[in-house]
């Protein structure tokens, strides 16, 4: 019996660790739908009701990638960008606008320098959610 060298030069190699989705709007039901898809399909995922709240989830968590509305309580999404690239450590984390306000703040196509790699227009439906995720971040792990 041949033994193959993994990747990480064992004999085995364990699967990696799911991808990290934070998804940031005041909307609370549509909130949770999109976790609760994100988690169906094998992301992990979690949600901030505004931007402040996002702000201290970001400290403990790296996400892979933000879905970010622009319209929230207490400090907007353009609020919440702001202080996530004046962070060196968070400056580099994609970001894709959802939101049925496009039309707010910066240039999305222009190089505003916030790393926006995409953006969808509420209503959004699931499929095309799951889709742009896929584009930006890749598949997630395989459950095993």
């Amino acid at each position: 019996m041949s033994r193959m060298a993994s990747p990480g030069g064992g004999a085995s190699s364990k699967p990696k660790a799911r991808k990290w989705v934070l998804v940031v709007d005041d909307n609370a039901r549509l909130r949770a739908l999109w976790i609760e898809v994100l988690e169906e399909a094998g992301y992990r995922a979690i949600g901030s009701e505004d931007g402040l709240a996002a702000g201290d989830l970001i400290r403990d968590l790296f996400p892979d990638l933000i879905l970010l509305d622009l319209r929230m309580p207490r400090a907007s999404g353009w609020d919440f960008l702001e202080n996530v690239r004046a962070n060196p450590r968070w400056h580099t984390i994609p970001v894709v606008i959802v939101s049925a306000h496009l039309e707010e703040g910066p240039d999305l196509a222009g190089d505003s320098g916030l790393n926006i790699v995409g953006q969808l227009a509420k209503p959004v439906s699931v499929s095309d959610l799951l889709a742009k995720v896929e584009e930006i971040i890749g598949p997630a792990q395989a459950r095993v």
